[in-house]
C-alpha cells in the first residue's frame, strides 16, 4: 500500500461558512449538502468509510479556494480548521 492523490479544480460554489475566520472550524454544510465543499467532505468521510486512512502525518484533505492569489483560503477537511480569511 502506499499514498495516493487525488486532486480537482474547478470554478463556482464554494466557500461556505465565510463567518468562519483564520483557526475556527468550519461547517462543511452550512450551505447545504450540494455545495462542493460539502460533496468533498462527504467523499472524504466515504473514503474512510472504505477503509482509507487518514490519521498519518503525510495524509492531507483540503479545499483551497482562490489557489495562490494573495486571498487564498484553505479549509482541512480531517480537522475542519480554516486557514485564512474570506
Amino acid at each position: 500500500m502506499g499514498t495516493f492523490k487525488i486532486e480537482i479544480i474547478a470554478i463556482g460554489g464554494h466557500g461556505v461558512d465565510r463567518s468562519v475566520k483564520d483557526g475556527g472550524v468550519v461547517n462543511f454544510s452550512a450551505d447545504g449538502d450540494t455545495t462542493p465543499d460539502a460533496l468533498a467532505k462527504e467523499f472524504l468521510e466515504r473514503l474512510k468509510s472504505a477503509g482509507v486512512y487518514f490519521g498519518d502525518a503525510s495524509a492531507s484533505a483540503t479545499i483551497t479556494h482562490w489557489p495562490g492569489q494573495p486571498s487564498e483560503v484553505k479549509d482541512d477537511l480531517i480537522t475542519g480548521v480554516r486557514t485564512g480569511n474570506f
